[in-house]
């Protein structure tokens, strides 16, 4: 459906993430002790698996006072870095939450939005998931056993975007759309449940 609606634009806006963002890195200089209690981190599955941070499901990860390590905040839009394959290098979701402080795993990468009088954030939770951006974005994934997207490469790739305005306007129909989405899988999911209920207890 987002890739319908963006490919119908007749005014597009040839724009690269560097023109409107800049970049930052996950989690630096951490091992398997530091995790499991302290400040809360986005993980690499939330990122992964979602199109917006879900900020009720997030690690633990102990930050000292000394440490420099970079902060997410909201309408960031976070990438998978690394992988064992190539399709699941370049996964992105959006931030949207108001968590602070809030650090990234580190093999994510996140871009902080300098500029939104050229792009709408929560927009890019829809665009960055269509077929015509994760056609540019997979061919920047590189190795053999395990893949690295070339940051620098695609800081510097040339998109093209529907106008601010029309960014607005999509994202809210895709949300719409979603949230429905959403709403109707919860309530197929509770009938399910109910259906198992009954039917276990015909067999007491």
């Amino acid at each position: 459906m987002c890739d319908a609606l963006i490919e119908s634009e007749q005014h597009k806006v040839k724009l690269s993430f560097n023109d409107f963002g800049e970049p930052y890195s996950g989690l630096l200089g951490k091992s398997a002790e530091d995790f499991g209690e302290g400040c809360p981190y986005i993980t690499y599955m939330n990122v992964y698996q979602n199109q917006i941070i879900d900020t009720a499901n997030v690690g633990l990860v102990k930050i000292n006072e000394t440490e420099q390590q970079s902060v997410v905040h909201y309408g960031d839009i976070l990438f998978t870095l690394s992988s064992e394959t190539a399709e699941e290098v370049g996964m992105g979701a959006v931030y949207l939450g108001d968590t602070y402080p809030l650090y990234l795993n580190s093999f994510c990468f996140g871009i902080h939005i300098i500029d939104e009088n050229k792009i709408f954030p929560p927009f890019l939770a829809f665009y960055v998931s269509t077929k015509s951006f994760r056609k540019v974005v997979f061919p920047l994934a590189q190795g053999s056993t395990r893949f690295n997207l070339q940051k620098n490469d695609f800081m510097k790739k040339v998109f093209s975007f529907p106008t601010v305005e029309r960014q607005r306007k999509i994202y809210s129909a895709l949300k719409t759309y979603s949230d429905k989405l959403s709403v109707e899988k919860s309530i197929a999911k509770l009938l399910c449940e109910q259906k198992n209920h009954l039917l276990s207890q015909l067999f007491i």
